[in-house]
């Protein structure tokens, strides 16, 4: 019997399907088989219900598969080429006469320009009469002769494409009567029942080449009072090339990872070993410049309003989403997208730039993720009001916690960078100082007052010969731990501003300092 697919959950790397099959089943024991599984079903995820009818129950059940040899065409497509078969022969049989006839033409024509050429010759020259019957009866069978050749030439293509059109549908009438394998699995099922009834049998199983992952949409607005706010809607990305049919199923997403049981791999001892420095570690101290990742467990602006602190990827509890509508699923591994969820909720904007990476200043929007639902990482596409401005990629962010999202640049606002350095050693102790100036040069070409934050690096010295010593500034905040100089400013309407951000290093003879500070 034919079954319909009801349900499909997608997980990380598989899906759960959901078939039923209603039938009809006699009073004892009987065995059904259900069709319509894909051959990639995994034999020991298979279980089968009822759906809560008492009166039969299900003892054994099992995947089965087996192929047989089936011909590649129905019987009436068989029946069509025989008849396109029969057609083109009778085609290629009348091009094969025509062509007959018209050579015994050509052979007719040519007898009589050959007898023409024998009443020439015995013919007086100077006879004029004659010369002009001659000259008559040589356009004739002139003209003959070129009928008779253009109707050969037609004839010889008619034939040949007659010929062509009954070699190709001779070849796909061999295929078509080719015997074909054809694979297909099937669950089998053994039900006994304590009187004839009609029963719905919910048959789940799980499957490999069909997952999902999450992928979200965030627009940013602007709300009646001027306040920002941000509509995130988590859409669900599926593919499948399991070779079943979905056809507008309900769909269910989850972050659960259902596994066969596993074993812990061996633990290895680890080697250390050690060695003395040489006489030249021991004399120099040689510094580096390296890029540090600030490793952060959460933002530091924005509200906190949970206590606890989420997990790794979905937060140590498995999630379960619901499709909004349901959904077709063809098995050609192309994505097909789901909405799931959409929420909205107030944020702060603020405009920031990075002066070392570039000029433009961005739009940041710094919010609380509310709901009791976390926000699954993956791709995000986002959009200011009803403009797209870009696509990136978004972590997990818990319930309650504080995210920032980036939403395009600000093309009103530019910040020009220069570096001067220099660099100087004292005569007596061989102390170096390096002393560097970076200059920002921030311009507002718009026509309106706006708020910016601009940050900068600023080196973070990790041992006592190297002493890093920042100027005082009244726009700036200075975090020493990490390195990062904030300037917070506000630019009148095509206003522009110089601001000088200070620092030295100052180093012990016996340390090697890089050559180039620039990080």
């Amino acid at each position: 019997m034919e079954t319909s697919v009801s349900r499909v959950t997608f997980f990380e790397d598989r899906a759960e399907v959901m078939r039923v099959a209603r039938c009809s089943v006699p009073r004892g024991r009987s065995r059904v088989q259900a069709h319509g599984i894909t051959l990639l079903v995994d034999d020991r995820s298979l279980t089968c219900g009822t759906g809560g009818n008492e009166k039969v129950e299900i003892v054994f059940s099992r995947i089965r598969r087996r192929s047989e040899d089936v011909a590649g065409a129905t019987v009436e497509e068989l029946e069509a080429l025989e008849a396109d078969l029969e057609r083109a022969r009778e085609r290629l049989a009348r091009a094969d006469r025509g062509l007959g006839k018209a050579r015994a033409d050509g052979q007719r024509v040519a007898a009589m320009m050959k007898q023409w050429a024998e009443v020439v010759r015995s013919v007086p020259s100077r006879a004029e009469v004659a010369a002009g019957e001659l000259g008559s009866a040589y356009d004739a069978i002139d003209v003959a002769t070129g009928e008779s050749l253009d109707a050969l030439a037609r004839l010889r293509r008619e034939r040949e494409e007659a010929q062509v059109d009954a070699a190709r549908v001779e070849l796909r009438l061999l295929q078509a009567r080719a015997k074909k394998p054809r694979f297909e699995a099937f669950a089998e099922l053994e039900i006994v029942a304590t009187e004839a009834t009609e029963v719905a049998i919910e048959i789940v199983y799980r499957t490999p080449c069909a997952l999902w992952r999450p992928e979200h949409l965030a627009r940013l607005t602007r709300t009646p009072d001027g306040k920002g706010e941000i509509s995130i809607t988590t859409y669900a990305a599926v593919w499948q090339l399991t070779g079943e049919v979905w056809k507008d199923v309900p769909c269910r997403f989850s972050t659960a990872r259902p596994a066969r049981s596993a074993m812990a791999p061996d633990l290895r001892e680890d080697v250390l070993t050690t060695r003395r420095k040489t006489n030249q570690e021991r004399r120099q101290v040689v510094v580096e410049a390296r890029e540090q990742t600030i490793a952060v467990a959460g933002i530091a602006r924005g509200k906190r309003d949970v206590d606890e602190m989420p997990g790794v990827e979905d937060g140590g509890e498995a999630q379960w989403l619901a499709g909004r509508s349901a959904a077709t699923i063809e098995s050609d591994g192309r994505p097909v997208r789901v909405e799931v969820g959409e929420r909205s909720f107030a944020c702060t904007v603020a405009r920031v730039c990075f002066p070392e990476l570039g000029p433009a200043t961005h739009l940041r929007a710094t919010a609380t993720l509310p709901g009791p639902a976390p926000l699954l990482p993956g791709p995000i596409t986002v959009a200011r009001e009803t403009e797209i401005v870009g696509r990136s990629t978004i972590g997990f962010v818990g319930a309650g916690e504080p995210f920032e999202l980036g939403f395009g640049v600000d093309d009103g606002l530019r910040v020009r960078r220069r570096v001067v350095e220099k660099r100087k050693t004292t005569p007596v102790t061989g102390t170096q100082h390096v002393a560097r100036e970076i200059w920002l040069y921030v311009s507002n070409l718009s026509g309106d007052a706006r708020p910016l934050s601009i940050v900068e690096r600023v080196p973070v010295s990790e041992v006592e010969d190297v002493r890093v010593e920042v100027d005082p500034h009244m726009d700036m905040r200075h975090d020493e731990r990490d390195g990062f100089a904030t300037f917070a400013l506000s630019l009148g309407p095509r206003a522009t501003r110089e601001i000088v951000l200070k620092y030295r290093i100052e180093a012990e003879s016996n340390v090697v300092l890089p050559l180039s500070l620039d990080l």
